[in-house]
């Protein structure tokens, strides 16, 4: 009896062990580090990107009051100046940051009315399809060249996916009302060759209510 109460424990202590370990936050270069040992953990890795470099340095991302005239008279020069991309396809990514009023809510996005340089255009904030590596690659701080394994790579995108919609969504969803004054940070996937502006979908990494001039923040703060 002593035997398999002592096995249990010891069992119970190795869980334990293990779990505390899994959910520990490490350093990005200590993360990085154990990727070339062939110990990579992404949860880790996409949870140090959220804090120390995707956090800090939203206040760069592109204005979309600035970017949607731009793409719409001069999209060559919008590209070549704020999109982010891997390679040398067509596929392209823009940081952005913006303001304006909730028009319309339904069940997978918000519809916010934004003022741009030359008037009102709307945008469309995704609340339930979070997929892709926008976020990863909008950010710019990624870099493929750091990862043995592609896996790893696209992992990575998975877990910042994962993490907007755990600390973006449920209070993008719970405090939007029809009317509501809302700020923004978030991604945009665009086809340079397919501009199409009137379908702009932002994936969100950080948002703010305006409610009797009270700014309510969610993610990142």
């Amino acid at each position: 009896m002593k035997r398999k109460v002592i096995k249990r424990i010891v069992v119970a202590g190795i869980l334990l062990t293990g779990l505390a370990s899994s959910i520990s936050i490490k350093k990005l270069d200590k993360v990085r580090a154990e990727a070339e040992a062939g110990k990579f953990d992404p949860v880790a890795y996409a949870q140090d990107f959220w804090d120390n470099e995707l956090m800090p340095n939203l206040g760069g991302a592109t204005l979309l009051s600035h970017l949607i005239p731009l793409l719409d008279q001069n999209p060559e020069k919008a590209f070549n100046e704020y999109s982010k991309a891997l390679g040398i396809g067509n596929i392209r990514f823009f940081m952005v940051q913006g303001k304006g009023e909730i028009r319309e809510i339904d069940e997978n996005e918000i519809t916010v009315m934004v003022q741009t340089e030359e008037g009102f255009h709307p945008v469309r904030i995704a609340t339930e399809y979070i997929f892709g590596n926008a976020v990863r690659d909008a950010s710019g701080r990624v870099d493929m060249a750091d990862f043995e394994q592609t896996m790893d790579f696209n992992n990575v995108s998975a877990e910042i996916n994962q993490l907007i919609r755990k600390e973006v969504l449920p209070g993008l969803k719970q405090n939007s009302q029809v009317g509501d004054k809302i700020t923004f940070y978030g991604a945009i996937e665009m086809n340079k060759e397919q501009v199409n502006l009137s379908d702009l979908e932002i994936i969100p990494v950080k948002v703010g209510f305006e409610e009797s001039k009270k700014l309510v923040e969610n993610a990142g703060s």
